[in-house]
């Protein structure tokens, strides 16, 4: 995606590439060159396959990759360029996740209240100063109040194991806004709860998103949680974008094959009965020294010259574009 430039452009990445390496010779390239933005207000899909590089994306925004991890490239919050190595002041303040599975985020021998008590006293401040301990408890509760959970009071004094899963959830989201940040990368919000509730926790998400208006970045695999709550939409595929644009105009016409492989995957395009159509293969496992285009041995339309090109993101339509040369027209040498 190459994001046009704005002043409210909350958060901006720039061709980030993200490297392994292990005792100095370089072992992986799982993200290569990922450009996207997210503007106030905002909610930004990140969708594609498991190992596509849509959490390392994620992590790298907030300064937390692994160890052995090399990044380069940029990525900048409310204009201001960040570090990879998770200093930079925005993290906490302007911009908090939301991570997987609530059940494993938390600390289980802390209370919830301890644990987000911890959050606001290190990051919140009056007049240069942290919030003392009645303020502080008096804001999370407010928080846990804001995202519907039923007696805020009970369950600031609550452990992680004394709450469903849902309730769980929110709790994060809680933790995740008490600090009151402009960006909220969600990942994989709602993978651990059942329908009903992953419901309720999406539009509980873009009610709060209405209220303080922060924007989103939304990591998923689920087109359908995409076409709820995205405004916009990036398919990663190998560590790159391969088609972004408006959330309707990819989903309505795909035009790179791999979109078109993940929409024909999806319960809802079939009758019941039916064989659910599949990928074939897999994404490739070790990334360094691809060439032409990382698809095309998945790919049901691929031709000769889809080895040797390596396409990059040319617009199909207006504010659309995909990484395909048979979908753009458009040819480039090179690996």
């Amino acid at each position: 995606m190459t994001p046009t430039t704005t002043t409210t452009d909350l958060l901006r990445i720039d061709e980030l590439e993200i490297a392994f390496q292990e005792r100095g010779a370089l072992t992986n390239r799982p993200v290569r060159g990922i450009t996207l933005a997210v503007a106030a207000r905002e909610v930004v899909g990140i969708v594609g396959e498991t190992g596509c590089g849509k959490s390392l994306t994620g992590l790298a925004v907030l300064g937390l990759l692994p160890k052995g991890a090399v990044p380069s490239g940029r990525v900048l919050i409310d204009g201001v360029e960040q570090p990879f190595d998770g200093r930079g002041t925005a993290r906490g303040d302007a911009v908090s996740i939301v991570f997987q599975n609530p059940g494993t985020a938390f600390n289980p021998v802390f209370t919830l209240g301890r644990q987000m008590r911890d959050v606001v006293e290190r990051h919140r401040r009056v007049d240069g100063r942290p919030l003392g301990r009645a303020a502080a408890r008096a804001h999370i509760v407010h928080y846990l109040e804001q995202v519907g959970l039923p007696d805020p009071e009970r369950v600031y004094r609550s452990y992680p194991h004394e709450l469903s899963g849902g309730m769980l959830q929110r709790a994060m989201i809680a933790m995740a806004l008490v600090c009151e940040p402009k960006l909220l990368i969600l990942d994989e919000p709602t993978t651990a709860l059942d329908v009903t509730i992953a419901k309720q926790i999406l539009e509980l998400i873009l009610s709060l998103r209405d209220r303080f208006g922060f924007g989103v970045l939304l990591i998923t695999h689920n087109l359908g949680v995409v076409r709820e709550v995205c405004d916009r939409i990036a398919v990663l595929y190998a560590g790159r974008v391969v088609e972004a644009g408006p959330t309707d105009a990819v989903l309505r016409a795909p035009a790179h094959p791999y979109t078109r492989g993940l929409l024909g995957a999806l319960p809802a395009r079939h009758r019941p009965g039916q064989p659910l159509d599949a990928i074939r293969g897999a994404v490739p496992g070790n990334l360094l020294g691809l060439s032409g285009c990382s698809f095309r041995d998945r790919c049901p339309i691929a031709v000769e010259a889809c080895a040797t090109v390596d396409p990059g993101l040319d617009p199909v339509a207006p504010l659309h574009e995909a990484a395909c040369i048979l979908a753009t027209g458009v040819e480039r040498s090179g690996s």
